[in-house]
């Protein structure tokens, strides 16, 4: 049976080629029957917090992201960790390592001034019986490390193609560290090894680690899962998406209004070679293979994102946009009214205001600074809304057309700023009629206070 897992640190929020991730392994998991396991790999106790475990979980849980098995935390089996350490050591796979910090990091810098790869030299694994006693006699602390066999490792990979690092490739790097807890490469592969994982999808960024873990499940005595390594995500510039890409982390994609099912699809079809791009969860599913993706770098393209969003928002119900926003069932006409033109929940609810908030925004009284309507046009507009003489957006245009000299582009302009406060939105014939008169002429009334001027 097919087990895949997802395996995130929870040393910040989940980002969102975390989520790649953890939707690809997801997908797949569903696709063939198998089962996803939840790993927190928390053995970064100084970075590690519970508080980001929390929101990984709780994201995950939003995307509709969920596991079989978990979560399971790395800091609740370092005995496990210990006793497969223990039996390396026995069978003479392992050794105690005494070099300090101060040794390895001169050699280390030795290795970069030579411009070299730094590597450990192997000081301490082949030391005498003897020589260890007197060492270990003094006290002095000591790391465990693996005696990398000097082999070349091959693994033909499920979407980078085939892998091969010569011999020697690989040093001997640390198993547990003085402190007992387990590096990351070895609680990964007794982890995989123990679990029964028989395919790792991770980032291509984990490429390095995949010879290491290979060698350590080798001498295990067990057989290394499949591995596929999906491309990573770029920003627009080509380079590693961060924090100046923008927003990169699911939390704040749900803050912003992004549906859950419209972050899903984008990242469902994301460097794939397939032609549609809508798609249901069920269709992600079903047409899911790990060979559909390109091994070549992925831009990760924010406008894409919210074209994704408008579509899922213009096709959901009304009722279902009330609900999530909080708001009475008597707003079903203005969610409606302006769902063709709103891209998020977010800039849904913040048009919204226009319908109860007499505010006008920096940019609208800017704009009447500049073109200055007349005191007499804005009177009479006033004029006829309390009247009420005229109720259709049409009719409302006929009764001002022509009044000031203005060109048409410029009155739409004047009266789309007094009717919502704001220089876009929606059609205003879409909106007139659903926006209480009451706060039109609240708006008017606060720019003829202000004398006319913005």
């Amino acid at each position: 049976m097919v087990k895949v897992r997802f395996a995130p640190s929870p040393t910040g929020h989940l980002h969102v080629g975390n989520t790649r991730t953890a939707l690809m392994n997801y997908l797949f998991a569903r696709k063939e029957q198998g089962k996803l396991v939840l790993r927190i790999e928390d053995t970064d106790i100084e970075r590690s917090a519970a508080d980001y475990e929390t929101s990984i979980v709780d994201d995950l849980r939003w995307l509709g992201i969920f596991w079989d098995e978990g979560p399971v935390r790395q800091t609740d089996r370092l005995a496990i960790y210990r006793a497969y350490a223990e039996n390396l050591l026995e069978r003479g796979c392992a050794y105690r390592c005494y070099c300090s910090g101060e040794e390895l990091e001169r050699k280390r810098k030795e290795a970069l001034h030579k411009g070299e790869p730094p590597r450990y030299d192997g000081t301490c694994r082949d030391l005498s019986p003897e020589a260890r006693k007197q060492i270990e006699g003094g006290g002095r602390p000591f790391v465990l490390r693996f005696k990398a066999p000097a082999k070349p490792v091959h693994w033909t990979d499920g979407i980078c193609g085939d892998f091969q690092f010569p011999q020697n490739a690989v040093d001997d790097f640390i198993l547990l560290k003085q402190s007992g807890i387990p590096s990351y490469n070895f609680a990964a592969a007794v982890d995989d090894a123990e679990m029964g994982i028989t395919h790792v999808i991770r980032g291509a960024d984990h490429v390095p680690n995949t010879p290491k873990q290979i060698m350590l499940i080798e001498a295990f005595g067990k057989t290394p899962p499949q591995y596929a390594h999906h491309s990573l995500l770029l920003g627009d510039d080509k380079k590693p998406l961060s924090k100046r890409h923008g927003i990169t982390g699911v939390r704040d994609f749900r803050e912003t209004g992004i549906l859950e099912s419209a972050l899903v699809n984008y990242l469902g079809v994301l460097g794939r070679g397939i032609p549609q791009e809508i798609m249901t969860e069920e269709e992600l599913t079903a047409t899911f293979s790990l060979s559909s993706f390109s091994p070549s770098d992925t831009i990760f393209d924010i406008n894409k994102l919210i074209w994704f969003n408008k579509e899922y928002l213009r096709n959901i119900g009304p009722e279902e946009i009330i609900k999530r926003l909080g708001l009475h069932a008597d707003c079903r006409d203005r969610v409606l009214a302006l769902r063709e033109n709103v891209s998020t929940l977010k800039e849904m609810n913040e048009h919204l205001r226009i319908f109860d908030d007499a505010a006008m925004n920096d940019e609208g009284r800017a704009y009447l600074s500049r073109v200055g309507p007349p005191d007499s046009f804005v009177r009479e507009l006033r004029g006829l809304l309390i009247e009420r003489s005229v109720t259709a957006f049409d009719d409302l245009i006929r009764a001002v057309e022509g009044k000031a000299g203005f060109k048409r582009k410029d009155l739409f302009m004047i009266l789309r700023i007094f009717f919502t406060g704001r220089k876009s939105g929606p059609p205003l014939k879409d909106i007139f009629h659903l926006i209480p008169k009451d706060i039109i002429i609240e708006r008017i009334d606060r720019y003829l206070a202000d004398g006319g001027r913005a």
